[in-house]
């Protein structure tokens, strides 16, 4: 498998929320590294209006899958 490939699917644990996220899915937001959620979270927090695009949508691991 191509190290990139294995690099987003590496399972970790968001430090905002303490649940797991794809290391390639996580997001950089005002000096955060933080899953999709949180990502969506702080943005509309930030910017007082909802985060309308689907580029967060797609599957999230589980902690069954993280432990693994």
């Amino acid at each position: 498998m191509p190290k990139q490939t294995e690099q987003k699917e590496e399972i970790v644990i968001c430090k905002h929320c303490g649940k797991p996220e794809y290391w390639g899915a996580m997001r950089w937001l005002s000096g955060w590294c933080v899953c999709r959620n949180c990502y969506r979270s702080l943005w509309e927090d930030q910017n007082h209006k909802r985060y309308t695009w689907d580029d967060l949508d797609g599957p999230r691991p589980t902690m069954e899958e993280y432990k693994e």
